[in-house]
């Protein structure tokens, strides 16, 4: 497995980051979900920030994933004709 480059760690840290993020805007929106129930402006806005962390740290976390192999030229000798 080849380790990951600069790039793909500055994205993991923003992965981790968004991970973080999505927690506390979870914590928070199940706080306003039991005061000021489903049907308030700010229980909504809470439940579409919450997505939208989980969703970027997915992309994220993907994106800062390592490859599997390294890929070679096209062409390279090696390749089998």
């Amino acid at each position: 497995m080849t380790p990951r480059t600069i790039g793909r760690k500055i994205a993991f840290g923003f992965a981790v980051f968004s991970f973080v993020s999505m927690v506390v805007s979870l914590v928070i929106l199940i706080y306003f979900m039991s005061t000021r129930g489903s049907g308030d402006v700010i229980t909504a806005s809470l439940f579409a920030t919450t997505l939208f962390f989980l969703s970027c740290g997915i992309v994220l976390y993907l994106m800062s994933k390592p490859p599997r192999y390294k890929l070679e030229p096209w062409d390279s000798v090696d390749q089998p004709k």
